[in-house]
């Protein structure tokens, strides 16, 4: 069964998907393989009244265009919030962003970190030459930036444990938007006790007052008239042909495809021989997160109400603790809050010892503040998030742009943060969308 040719076919009705259909002006069909919008930025109604997101999603919205769309749709139910974050290290809680706030660390780390900044900063004045060139790496970046002593305490093990490979590895432009960059003042003035925490690009953020952040997805459907068709996925794609067959028995005749699921998962579907991507195609890298999804009744510790807590230590299995409820009263029930914990490697030892990994993160939590021994666990939920983190290697930049180009050739926009293989936020999901359409609306129209 062959419908008729259509000009855009988009697959995935995820922010990346819904912000190309709102601005598109060309017949198309929107595909979802889930029963609702949102892709991963979907809320899960659990155990009685718990509103999970599937770990913490905050907008973030610096475009005055994206703002508007998300203002429009969502209407009053949008509430802004101050983040309350914290990193919890050498025993105890320090502001966000760590290099902004060193006070309350230990005088020995406090001297090093310093030290080491302006080791990094003024060289000459240890007697050493300015390094020459562009840096080879993270890792390079964050001791020409930050020095020795913030690398060691908190940019190089938070990163790796989040990433789950060495930062050697990782190209210099990965994170280079999120990582905060103080001046030396702010961080002189953040080891002594003047505060920062406002620095970043996450210092506020806004969220749906009602519904958990799957009201986003929902409100853009809604509001700009979108008509996803949902629980189809696609099977296969023909390239030459243009045609995308679908679970439902029909095959799409497409002049236009705008691909959004992750961009290894689109290349597994390809009838057509690419010989420049397959050989390409095994270097792209990313790391599957895993999180729990916690209920919690009790009195709760110190760190029970911040809204996130980063852990560099080795001794955490995880790298960074939320909480829902902490942001938004409303996501839990009466008495009770909620978590979301998430792991990246270092666990290899609980891969086939569910019960075992649940004892050690309700240990850590305990050790890191976040619950009281007398806190009651309502649930634990482990689940996972593949390709969560793309792992920007020295062969990513190569290869992404050698399959996106040889897509884009049989008229295939692979983008968004899976499929374009990026690092990006809410936001910069619903801008590819956005570009991807104007793209398109300036192709001559023939169908």
């Amino acid at each position: 069964m062959s419908d008729p040719l259509i000009n855009t076919l988009i697959i995935g009705a995820g922010l990346t998907g819904l912000g190309c259909s709102i601005h598109l002006k060309r017949n198309h069909i929107l595909l979802e393989a889930e029963n609702e919008p949102g892709g991963i930025v979907r809320t899960r109604i659990k155990h009685g009244g718990f509103f999970c997101d599937g770990t913490g999603h905050w907008l973030h919205l610096r475009n005055p265009a994206m703002k508007a769309l998300v203002q429009e749709a969502l209407g009053d139910n949008i509430v802004e919030y101050s983040r309350k974050a914290r990193i919890f290290t050498n025993g105890g809680h320090t502001l966000f962003p760590f290099q902004a706030n060193l006070a309350g660390l230990p005088n020995a780390v406090i001297l090093e970190c310093l030290t080491g900044l302006w080791k990094a900063r003024h060289p000459e004045d240890f007697g050493m030459e300015a390094s020459a060139g562009a840096s080879g790496s993270f890792a390079e970046s964050i001791q020409r930036l930050f020095g020795e002593g913030i690398a060691k305490h908190f940019m190089t093990p938070y990163n790796e444990k989040l990433l789950g490979v060495p930062l050697s590895e990782i190209s210099p432009r990965y994170a280079e938007r999120f990582v905060p960059k103080p001046s030396i003042e702010d961080i002189l003035s953040g080891a002594l006790g003047f505060s920062r925490e406002s620095l970043g690009y996450n210092a506020t953020f806004i969220y749906p007052r009602h519904g958990g952040i799957g009201a986003l997805p929902k409100a853009l459907v809604d509001h700009y008239g979108l008509k996803p068709e949902y629980g189809i996925r696609v099977t296969g794609i023909d390239l030459e042909a243009h045609v995308a067959e679908l679970s439902d028995g029909r095959s799409i005749h497409y002049e236009n495809l705008v691909n959004t699921m992750p961009l290894v998962s689109l290349l597994q579907l390809l009838r057509t021989s690419l010989p420049s991507v397959s050989e390409v195609s095994q270097r792209l890298r990313a790391t599957t997160v895993h999180y729990f999804d916690i209920g919690v009744k009790g009195p709760g510790a110190k760190g029970s109400d911040f809204h996130w807590v980063y852990f560099p230590e080795s001794e955490f299995i995880f790298y960074r603790v939320g909480s829902y409820s902490a942001v938004h009263r409303d996501l839990a029930p009466d008495g009770c809050r909620s978590y979301y914990v998430e792991i990246s490697g270092g666990y290899e030892e609980f891969r086939n010892d569910a019960e075992g990994l649940r004892r050690r993160v309700i240990q850590d939590l305990i050790t890191g503040e976040t619950l009281s021994p007398d806190d009651e666990i309502l649930f634990m939920d482990l689940c996972e998030i593949p390709h969560a983190y793309v792992v920007f290697d020295s062969h990513y930049e190569a290869a992404r742009l050698t399959i996106l180009g040889a897509l884009a050739h049989h008229d295939v926009l692979s983008c968004g943060r899976w499929g374009g293989w990026n690092y990006g936020g809410m936001e910069d999901a619903l801008l590819e969308g956005y570009g991807a359409a104007l793209l398109i609306n300036d192709k001559p129209v023939t169908v």
